[in-house]
């Protein structure tokens, strides 16, 4: 068991390296623009240790199919979106065949009925917004190899001890050592970034797991607190771009880890560190309300929601009258 551990962590940690001393001549480089939050070049793809740490794992212990074949899908797409430009709509319908395929693997198709469908279309649907919420997140210095620290090491208690699912639990464990082995080399000064090959991968596996566990919406309501920091902030930052007009497609800085970094001029990690306390915070608290009622649940996540508004509106508006 150990040595599954060890695989991951050594592999992570290998790839960050070559890649912070060679991802330049391999053509994989984030060279800064206007929504950066770094002003030099740096490395990117450091993160590609985690999805071949998770990969060797999951061959090792013969892991379902659903599991590793769209792990592998979904790691090669985004890699490729490291190395050259894809068109955001393509990305999306790739991701969302992936998406489609995993659900398919899970005999998710295996009734058409309305409600199925539904289902269907909600899963795959959530899948690929998640991917792309953590891709966007991925921005400054450790805050998405800690968040994916986090809710992985929730997701693993929570498949362990409370629904007993011992092969996502151990699989969610492979996730928190490969981002151990990675975060030494992106916090908390960056030597390499993680890259889509990372973040894109992260959130889609996330996204996975609570598909896989979810078979009461009571389940689905914990699991999605798991990472509540990152979906709150995402979904409030689509929300004002839509209400402003803008072109979703379009690169940005206008996430609240970005005015705080950004703008307001907070220190990566002080920013990296608020994110990761609310995060622990919230995912106690919803697995302490996951016995209660979905009354409870939902009081969470509205309650969290609305602070996070409440939060993002003040700090907006304070940039705008300095």
């Amino acid at each position: 068991m150990y040595f599954l551990f060890i695989i991951s962590l050594i592999l992570a940690a290998a790839v960050a390296f070559f890649i912070s001393m060679f991802g330049v001549k391999l053509g994989l480089v984030d060279y800064p623009n206007y929504r950066s939050s770094h002003s030099i070049p740096i490395p990117k793809g450091g993160g590609m240790g985690i999805p071949i740490g998770f990969l060797l794992v999951s061959i090792l212990v013969k892991t379902h199919i659903s599991i590793w074949l769209p792990a592998i899908l979904i790691s090669f797409l985004s890699f490729l979106s490291d190395k050259m430009e894809i068109p955001p709509r393509r990305r999306f319908l790739l991701q969302l065949l992936i998406a489609l395929l995993f659900l398919n693997l899970i005999n998710r198709f295996y009734l058409f009925t309305v409600e199925n469908v539904l289902i269907i279309v909600f899963s795959a649907l959530f899948i690929v917004a998640t991917a792309n919420f953590f891709n966007f997140m991925d921005g400054i210095n450790g805050i998405a190899g800690i968040t994916a620290l986090i809710a992985f090491s929730f997701i693993a208690y929570f498949s362990f001890y409370i629904i007993n699912d011992k092969n996502i639990a151990l699989m969610s464990i492979v996730l928190v050592i490969g981002c151990l082995g990675f975060l030494p080399f992106n916090f908390p000064k960056a030597k390499v970034f993680m890259g889509d090959v990372g973040s894109v991968f992260l959130g889609f596996i996330f996204a996975v797991f609570v598909v896989k566990l979810s078979s009461t919406v009571n389940i689905f309501l914990c699991l999605i607190m798991f990472m509540s920091t990152f979906y709150a902030d995402a979904i409030i930052t689509i929300f004002y771009r839509l209400k402003n007009g803008e072109n979703l497609t379009k690169a940005h800085r206008n996430h609240l880890y970005q005015y705080l970094s950004n703008e307001l001029g907070i220190a990566h990690w002080k920013v990296t560190a608020i994110y990761a306390l609310v995060q622990i915070v919230c995912g106690f608290l919803s697995i302490i309300l996951y016995n209660k009622t979905i009354g409870f649940q939902l009081i969470l996540i509205f309650g969290f929601g609305l602070v996070s508004l409440m939060v993002y509106k003040n700090i907006k508006n304070r940039l705008l009258t300095n």
